[in-house]
Parts: C-alpha cells; sequence; structure tokens
C-alpha cells in the first residue's frame, strides 16, 4: 500500500473513531441553568438546523441537530437526510456559522436518528452531554430546544413521561409492527412545534433524549438518550456517504420548506383579499364611472337653464382595467404564492383541500394572465425590484410573469431556467415538478414560452456554472407573451404587447377577477 493510501485510510478511520470518543467523552458541563431562556441561550449555541440537499446545492429537507461529544459527529432525524437525491447536509448554527456533512456514523431506522461526521467542524465546537437523569420513574421536566418549523431557534417547556414500546406506538399508527427492541418516551406539554432532531433537555442542559414528530401518533414522541447511546454503540465505526442513509421505520414528518405550513382557509383568504384590494374603488370595479354632462341650454319663462345628461365613461384612475395594484402590493402575490407552496408540500394536508388550493391558484393566475397593461407592468416592475433584492437567497414566494430560456440536465434530472421579465435574475425549477405544476399537466415548456408562475424561491443553486434562484412551482398558466428571446440571454429592449389582444370588458360587465 503506498504512503498516500495508508494516510487516507488512517484519516478516515480516526474521523470513525470519533464517534466513540465522543460518545464517552462527557462533553462541556451540562452548567446550572435553571430557566429556559439560560438553556436557549448555552445549548442552543450547539443546537443546528441540518438543512439535507442534493449534489447541487438543492435543498430538500429541513431538520434540527446537534452536536455532542468532542463536536466532530452531530446528531439528526434519519427521515430529512434518507431523502432521494440527498448526498449532504449543511449545519447552521445560531451565530450563523455554518459547517458540512457528506458522511454518516451511525444510522438506525428502529430509533429514526442518524450521527453524521462533520467535515470540518467549527472552531473551538463542543457538544451536549447526555443527562444522568433516569426516565423510567415518572415524569421529568424537559425543553426543547430546537428550530421552530425549521426557521427559527426556539424552546418549548414540558415533560417526558412513562416509556413507549415500538409495539404501543405502531399500534397508534394502525401499521405492523417493526422488528426493532426500541422504545420511546411520551412528551406532555404544549406540542412542540420544534423539528425532527430537536434535542430533548434537562434544566441542566443534558440531553434526555431527541424529538420526533412522527406522523400520526397523536403526541411528540422522544428517543430516550439510553437508545441513542446504544445506538452510538453498536454503530460499526465506518464513516459512510450520507447518500447511503437507510430508511427510517416511522412515518416521520419531514420539512421540505422551513416556516409553519398554511392551512387552507389562511391561502384562501389571501387569494379573497387579492381579488378585493385589487378592485378599483373610484369604479367599483366597472371600469367606468357616471358622470354628468351639459349637452346644450333650454329657456323657460326667461330663465336659461343647462341642460345635464348622465354618461358612463371609462374611469379615469383604472383606465377601464377595473382593478389597480397599489405601492406594495406584491408582498400579497408573494405570500400567497408561499402559503400555496407550503399548503402544497405539508404532509398532513388533505387531498381534497390541496387540489383547492392549486385550482384556486390557477384560477387567479388565469385571470392575471389577462388582466389590462397597467396592472401588469405595476406587478411585473415590484417583482423586478424584489427579485433584485440581495434577500432573494431567503425564502420568498414569487409571481412572475416569466419566459422559458433553456433547460440544463444534471445528475439530479432535468431542470427549466425561467426569465422572469424584465429582470436580471435566472429562475431554476425541476422539470418535472414544471410539468406536474402546470395548468396543461405534463406539459413540456420549450424555449420563449410565457408562463404566469407561482412558487417559492429556496435558495442559490449553481447550474451551467452560474448562480440560479431555485424555486419550487406551486401552480403556473400560460402568459401573454412579452417579448421575443434574444438567443439564450434575458429578454431585453421593449416587450411587445400581447399576441392576442386582450377583449374590452362591456361597461359594467365583472373585472378580470370577477368582481
Amino acid at each position: 500500500m503506498s504512503n498516500k493510501r495508508a494516510l487516507g485510510v488512517l484519516t478516515f478511520t480516526a474521523a470513525a473513531v470519533g464517534l466513540l470518543a465522543g460518545l464517552l467523552w462527557p462533553g462541556p458541563a451540562a452548567g446550572q441553568a435553571t430557566d429556559a431562556a439560560s438553556l436557549r441561550d448555552g445549548a442552543g449555541q450547539r443546537v443546528c438546523l441540518v438543512t439535507a440537499q442534493n449534489a447541487l446545492g438543492v435543498p430538500i429537507a429541513y431538520a434540527s441537530g446537534f452536536l455532542f461529544g468532542d463536536g466532530r459527529f452531530a446528531v439528526t432525524d434519519l427521515a430529512s437526510l434518507a431523502q432521494p437525491g440527498v448526498t449532504q447536509a449543511e449545519l447552521r448554527f445560531r451565530d450563523g456559522t455554518t459547517a458540512v456533512a457528506t458522511q454518516f456514523g451511525m444510522a438506525d431506522p428502529g430509533i429514526g436518528l442518524a450521527a453524521i461526521h462533520l467535515d470540518k467542524p467549527p472552531a473551538g465546537a463542543a457538544g451536549l452531554a447526555f443527562s444522568n437523569i433516569s426516565t423510567s420513574d415518572g415524569a421529568v421536566e424537559a425543553t426543547v430546544v430546537g428550530w421552530k418549523w425549521g426557521q427559527d431557534l426556539d424552546l418549548t417547556v414540558g415533560r417526558v413521561t412513562q416509556p413507549l414500546s415500538a409495539a404501543d406506538l405502531a399500534a397508534r399508527l394502525k401499521m405492523d409492527a417493526p422488528s426493532t427492541s426500541a422504545s420511546f418516551l411520551n412528551y406532555d406539554g404544549p406540542s412542540p412545534e420544534e423539528v425532527s432532531g430537536s434535542p430533548v433537555l434537562d434544566r441542566s442542559g443534558g440531553v434526555l433524549g431527541v424529538l420526533l414528530q412522527v406522523a400520526g401518533a397523536g403526541k411528540p414522541v422522544v428517543v430516550p438518550s439510553s437508545a441513542l447511546r446504544q445506538a452510538l454503540l453498536s454503530s460499526d465505526r465506518q464513516l459512510k456517504p450520507i447518500a447511503r442513509l437507510p430508511k427510517p421505520v416511522w412515518p416521520v414528518a419531514t420539512f421540505p420548506t422551513p416556516g409553519r405550513p398554511a392551512t387552507p382557509s389562511e391561502f384562501a383568504q389571501l387569494v379573497r383579499l387579492i381579488k378585493t384590494r385589487s378592485r378599483c374603488g373610484k369604479c367599483d370595479g366597472k371600469g367606468t364611472v357616471r358622470v354628468e354632462k351639459v349637452v346644450g341650454t333650454q329657456t323657460r319663462g326667461g330663465i336659461t337653464q343647462k341642460i345635464v345628461r348622465q354618461e358612463d365613461v371609462t374611469c379615469p384612475t383604472c383606465k377601464g382595467d377595473g382593478v389597480l395594484f397599489p405601492d406594495g402590493f406584491y408582498s400579497y402575490y408573494m405570500k400567497m404564492a408561499e402559503n400555496g407552496t407550503r399548503l402544497a408540500l405539508a404532509g398532513d394536508t388533505e387531498p381534497k383541500a390541496r387540489d383547492a388550493a392549486f385550482s384556486n391558484c390557477l384560477e387567479l393566475l388565469r385571470a392575471v394572465a389577462k388582466v389590462g397593461r397597467a396592472y401588469r407592468e405595476d406587478l411585473v416592475q415590484q417583482a423586478k425590484e424584489d427579485l433584485a433584492k440581495p434577500a432573494t437567497n431567503s425564502l420568498r414566494g414569487v409571481v412572475a410573469f416569466a419566459q422559458v430560456r433553456d433547460s440544463a440536465d444534471t445528475a439530479d434530472g432535468s431542470y427549466v431556467l425561467l426569465a422572469p421579465s424584465r429582470s436580471g435574475a435566472v429562475l431554476a425549477a425541476r422539470a418535472d415538478r414544471m410539468a406536474a405544476s402546470g395548468e396543461a399537466q405534463g406539459a413540456k415548456l420549450t424555449p420563449g414560452r410565457w408562463i404566469v408562475l407561482a412558487g417559492m424561491v429556496l435558495g442559490q443553486v449553481t447550474l451551467d456554472d452560474a448562480k440560479r434562484l431555485y424555486v419550487r412551482p406551486f401552480a403556473w398558466v400560460d402568459g401573454p407573451h412579452l417579448g421575443s428571446l434574444p438567443g439564450h440571454g434575458h429578454p431585453t429592449g421593449p416587450e411587445s404587447p400581447p399576441s392576442t389582444p386582450t377583449t374590452p370588458r362591456a361597461p359594467g360587465s365583472p373585472s378580470f377577477f370577477g368582481l
């Protein structure tokens, strides 16, 4: 064996052995925290947001995690990482520090947890210690410290109670009992909104267990630290690529987008708000106003009077469109697209509610595709300004008139590249997801085609050696032709009017929103 190869094996083995060394090392002193805020400030420094990513850096799922032992490994939710295409995890801590993990040292499907190896641990990193408090003799006060809805570090105070066997959990879920000796704890108190993988701590900051948000369990489930310790000790201590993680036994709810999932009523309320606040107040959406015009005079009894008639004329405020796009109105469109995307992706959304939200969004986008030029111009301008902000790297809803620019084939699949009208940004969306979210499902998007898209920007990806904004589409419809595609660049110069002229509304007829 060459020296270079021998050194590689030695390095690999040393890192793997760190899993056991970290388990046996007690970690930093647990401290004397006596309140929840102290736990968040102290232990929260070692709790991270774990983003499961594919080879392009596209975020697939979000979970909580925490460093343990000497800080070279982090415990997190197995279900979030064991998604198709996931090759690495990005860990982000409360202070903004980040780390990357591409390998794991332990993965136990029976308890739904994995220990991932940090390629380069943050400087001075140290992990949480296991609690020395027994959870087998009754209820123990406990605090969940993790990322609320995968978005903000938060905590929930409650208690861990009586053990829950794998057979009992399976019965609760109405599934066959798996062949595992795993046991869990119930969690009583306010329902934690922290995502799976969050540590459950005692009053001094020791780890009592790990939170699992098991779908259909009725109440949160906690993996006791004793089960986690046993899984770590039983691991073969051979680092393996994250892409080879086993599938979990339990149906743990994963978060494909951070943030609280919207309810169907919240989404419907936003759609109604967009419709009603778009209506021109001057003409009440009719496009015409009644005015009095002097058409002549008449003299009676020596008195000359004006002859006045009432006529309907084009509304001077909305120019006959019946609708207006006020300053800042784009934020409502963004929120609608964001809520719709989250609603569609939430695992517990009823299929009927998901279908209804999709249909309502399509109806709204069809109306936007036919709206008058003034309303469309304002929407385009406000969308352009929003996409130009540095904050576009963060999560946000997007509604845009966009032209299909090109496609990019990657190991992760094919992506569609979209150029929003008059914007320098380029949106990238999975081709299969675009096909599934279109008005004509399965439609192939060819370069030059104009659409109206609603979706959610989840971050940046690199395609064709350039940064793109990765968008998760919610719905789209065909839009008006707003310009020709100059080669493979962005649409530039003045945009042409729609290829199909808009049919003028009859006086007093409903506006494009049906109001």
